[in-house]
């Protein structure tokens, strides 16, 4: 948990150094970043699926963040269409103190991004997902990732992935 909450801050932080470093460098001053924004900014990031997401699940479980791997998650989370306020873009069925389920399938809503990531990777780890592991311990190709996936009994359906 630790793991995934130090990789969320991480890869929450990125996109703010570089809006300060775009916003100092197009002649944007100190005024135009209040102290309220970042809060706001990191907030939102947090919540919403993504590159943001996929990299504090790569983090989270200890899997390269390598560009495929990224690809990857985000090819899955379109493939699932998940809602951001579930905290779930993968939809895990998971059940967790403080979830709920939100569909027929028991596709779990958790309380915060860092609870559904634990989520997932507890899934991923606690089931029979090994072609899933290895296409992601690997690294190399976002279709083996998607190939996997929708191979084993997590119920995506087929979708196509790229490396970002």
């Amino acid at each position: 948990m630790r793991l995934a909450l130090a990789a969320l801050a991480a890869v929450v932080a990125l996109p703010l150094v570089v809006i300060v470093l775009v916003l100092g460098s197009t002649g944007g001053g100190p005024a135009a970043a209040a102290p309220a924004a970042p809060a706001a900014v990191a907030s939102a990031r947090a919540a919403a699926p993504g590159a943001p997401w996929a990299r504090a699940l790569l983090a989270a479980g200890g899997w390269p963040a390598t560009g495929c791997n990224t690809g990857a998650i985000q090819a899955w989370e379109r493939a699932e269409g998940s809602t951001p306020a579930w905290h779930n873009p993968l939809d895990t069925t998971l059940r967790e103190p403080g979830s709920r389920p939100v569909n027929s399938v028991g596709v779990q809503a958790y309380p915060s991004v860092q609870e559904g990531l634990a989520a997932t990777v507890a899934t991923l780890r606690g089931g029979p997902y090994g072609p899933v592991l290895s296409a992601l311990a690997a690294g190399n190709d976002a279709q083996a990732v998607a190939n996997a996936v929708a191979a084993s009994p997590w119920g995506t359906e087929p979708f196509t992935a790229g490396c970002a």
